[in-house]
């Protein structure tokens, strides 16, 4: 399907979400944005991606993205006191795995950039430790350069792998899939070897995996983003979910759960970013309704509430 035709379908659905923008504090005018959820402990964390107005991915010398940790203060977030920096670092992104002793290690990435390429290549760095306060910047245990939007998921048996390829059948940018046992086996190879999902939408769409999730059947859920548009002119990005059968190869078709216009209103880091919705993390409330934090206009912080119909299959309740 077209990214337009999907829209459409999302705005003749009568259950639409209640948002909200989230500010953060001590940050001095940077912009704060494409945030992710990590339960660590008895702790909720947001990892928040920050950096001034006029950073710029092109430009070496402006480009100073950093991510940072906050915590929940009253109605509102602080800075974790105890928690790292990372430097250079975009789009941070999180979940929780077992190593091959069994230990529960939670990998935490980030995408930076190798300014030493023309134009500016992606690189996704991960590190492993026992909680937020153990990671250490300096120390990645793996890169894979040339891919963003590479997520991870701990099943019972083994490890699903969901990258971004872009070119040959993956065209402007689709998902792929692989399996292994472990992610401490996670290689740029396997992920170059991944079978890719070429007709998931058209070939003018591009789709990009936020977060996944064990659906417990044998499939996983991706909350994920749709989008077109190309740097420089007017991008269109909107939150979506759709579900991956890794043993089948099969993917369903991205349903919209969020667009930009059901945000409030927000300036945009750039005038042709004002439709862009990133969407961070997705977690199933109480209630069984569901609850998405995102970035707006890659410029701030927002969440939405979803009614329990906006995906298929549910989540478990958390």
């Amino acid at each position: 399907m077209r990214y337009d035709e999907l829209v459409a379908a999302f705005e003749r659905r009568p259950d639409r979400p209640a948002t909200r923008l989230v500010r953060l504090p001590g940050l001095d005018g940077k912009l704060q944005y494409n945030p992710c959820r990590i339960a660590d402990g008895d702790r909720t964390l947001l990892a928040v991606r920050v950096e001034s107005p006029g950073s710029y991915w092109r430009d070496a010398a402006s480009w100073d993205p950093e991510v940072r940790f906050f915590e929940p203060d009253g109605d509102g977030w602080r800075p974790v006191a105890d928690a790292p920096v990372f430097a250079a670092s975009e789009d941070p992104f999180a979940a929780w795995m077992r190593d091959r002793a069994g230990r529960r290690r939670l990998v935490f990435g980030v995408v930076t950039l190798d300014h030493g390429a023309e134009p500016p290549r992606a690189v996704t760095r991960f590190y492993a430790a026992d909680g937020v306060a153990s990671l250490e910047p300096a120390a990645p245990f793996l890169e894979v350069a040339g891919m963003k939007d590479i997520r991870l998921l701990q099943r019972d048996a083994d490890v699903v792998v969901c990258g971004r390829p872009q070119g040959g059948r993956a065209g402007i940018g689709r998902i792929s899939v692989a399996v292994t046992d472990s992610y401490e086996s996670v290689t740029p190879e396997l992920i170059a070897a991944a079978h890719v999902f070429a007709d998931q939408v058209h070939p003018e769409t591009k789709l990009g995996v936020n977060e996944l999730h064990d659906l417990g059947d044998g499939t996983v859920g991706a909350l994920g983003h749709v989008a077109v548009g190309q740097e420089g002119s007017t991008q269109r990005y909107c939150a979506a979910w759709w579900t991956i059968d890794p043993q089948r190869l099969t993917a369903t078709d991205p349903v919209v759960v969020a667009t930009r216009s059901s945000f409030p209103p927000a300036p945009a880091k750039f005038d042709w970013l004002e439709d862009v919705v990133f969407p961070g993390s997705l977690t199933r409330l109480p209630d069984g309704r569901l609850h998405v934090v995102c970035g707006l206009g890659d410029a701030v912080v927002a969440e939405a509430t979803l009614e329990p119909s906006a995906i298929h299959p549910p989540l478990a309740v958390v």
